[in-house]
């Protein structure tokens, strides 16, 4: 229904462009989000408003990002897409333009499911009544919920890990008392980013280890600078023999565009991302064939003023090898890297691959020849049940005819003796 109506959307801007020409940036807007309340206890529902203003809009295509640790969408509403921690809304005025709105566009609900303070962020397309597309800033919205984390050291021993395993050097909570971490906590991952406004000084940093007796270390959290910032978080195992570090790079601007260094697409020719490609997700698994020694990637920054630098994606061996795709903002200082672990299959492993394959084929056609037999004596047992009933309806119309018959000529010979 979501494509539907996104197509749609694209014909009605289309038609507004052939009678305005291009569709060009017009005027400026802004689009904020808006909740029914500040603070909210687990499982009370909370209500997120997307509103513009400053200007009305004929069509757009939202975007809403939430936290789905701590909130759950349970919005039931028509031309909208769930996709992990992202909805997708799409709407356009069908009286070409007349309805276009200002103000409230969409609201949505929530459930909260944990204590903390959780953000709404909102981003999208919005085009006016022309088709033109209209030049948007972003707001978010944050909501509290149960207690304010304001405390991260007492967090720090509600939250001691459990495992016993002594030479265990992972994290199990990594959390900041800023927003905007990515991409989502995973213990495997080492790597992650941040980007806070030049009134930041430090950022208090909560690190869990998952072995109670492992050491933690935190450095480069304080004194910030404005450039990029690196937060060194290492994990050194309870007996000695591991350790782990962790990296935040922070970067201070009061710019947040300039600053921006996500993907806007990430596509890779004839290959599958695992998981499929998100702007916030930075990690990524691909497996080729023995054939594949280069690989033809598609990258493209959402500030089209960033660069991409693509390292890793020709040559490949056989086994695993690290592709990594390294945006540099337009203030040539803050920087993201995608990271995609390509593993191309060996002989054996192709050999193997193939004859699987081969084997779900033969199992798809074995299983299409049984429905189309299935379907073909089906059909014959209807034709025969038809062809049986076929002789009695002719009898009895033959029996009807010679009754009707026999009473002709009974009334002739009838006539005949009267007379």
């Amino acid at each position: 229904m979501l494509k539907k109506i996104t197509l749609t959307m694209l014909i009605f801007i289309a038609s507004c462009s052939l009678l305005g020409n291009v569709i060009l940036a017009s005027e400026n807007a802004t689009v904020y989000l808006s909740s029914n309340k500040k603070e909210a206890n687990k499982d009370e529902e909370i209500e997120i408003t997307v509103n513009i203003q400053n200007t009305k809009t004929a069509a757009c295509n939202i975007a809403v990002y939430f936290e789905e640790t701590k909130v759950e969408f349970i919005s039931d509403i028509e031309n909208t897409n769930l996709v992990e921690n992202k909805v997708n809304f799409v709407w356009f005025d069908q009286l070409g333009g007349e309805g276009a709105k200002e103000g409230e566009i969409v609201t949505f609900k929530f459930r909260a499911k944990e204590d903390g303070l959780v953000t709404f962020t909102v981003n999208g397309e919005f085009y006016n009544q022309k088709g033109q597309l209209i030049e948007t800033d972003f707001k978010e919205e944050q909501v509290q919920i149960g207690k304010p984390e304001i405390d991260l050291q007492n967090q720090l021993q509600e939250e001691q890990g459990s495992n016993p395993e002594t030479s265990n050097c992972n994290l199990k909570t990594l959390r900041v008392d800023a927003q905007g971490l990515t991409p989502t906590f995973e213990p495997q991952i080492e790597e992650y980013y941040l980007v806070v406004p030049n009134s930041i000084q430090s950022v208090d940093v909560l690190a869990v280890s998952d072995n109670p007796n492992a050491i933690v270390d935190i450095k480069g959290n304080t004194d910030l600078k404005e450039k990029i910032n690196d937060i060194k978080i290492q994990v050194t195992s309870a007996d000695k023999t591991k350790s782990k570090v962790y990296t935040i790079h922070v970067s201070k601007t009061d710019n947040v565009e300039i600053a921006n260094t996500n993907l806007e697409i990430l596509a890779i020719e004839n290959v599958l991302l695992n998981p499929p490609f998100e702007a916030l997700q930075t990690n990524y698994k691909v497996e080729v064939s023995n054939e594949t020694e280069n690989l033809n990637i598609f990258a493209v920054p959402e500030n089209e003023k960033a660069t991409v630098e693509i390292n890793g994606k020709d040559n490949l061996k056989e086994g695993n090898n690290l592709v990594t795709v390294v945006v540099k903002a337009q203030d040539k200082i803050t920087t993201k890297t995608y990271r995609i672990n390509v593993n191309r299959r060996n002989l054996e492993e192709e050999k193997k691959y193939q004859e699987e394959k081969e084997k779900q084929k033969e199992e798809l056609e074995n299983a299409y020849k049984i429905e189309k037999t299935s379907a073909t004596i089906d059909n014959s047992q209807e034709q025969s049940i038809k062809n049986q009933k076929f002789p009695y309806k002719t009898i009895a119309i033959l029996t009807i005819g010679v009754l009707i018959i026999a009473l002709i000529v009974w009334g002739i010979v009838w006539r005949i003796k009267k007379r």
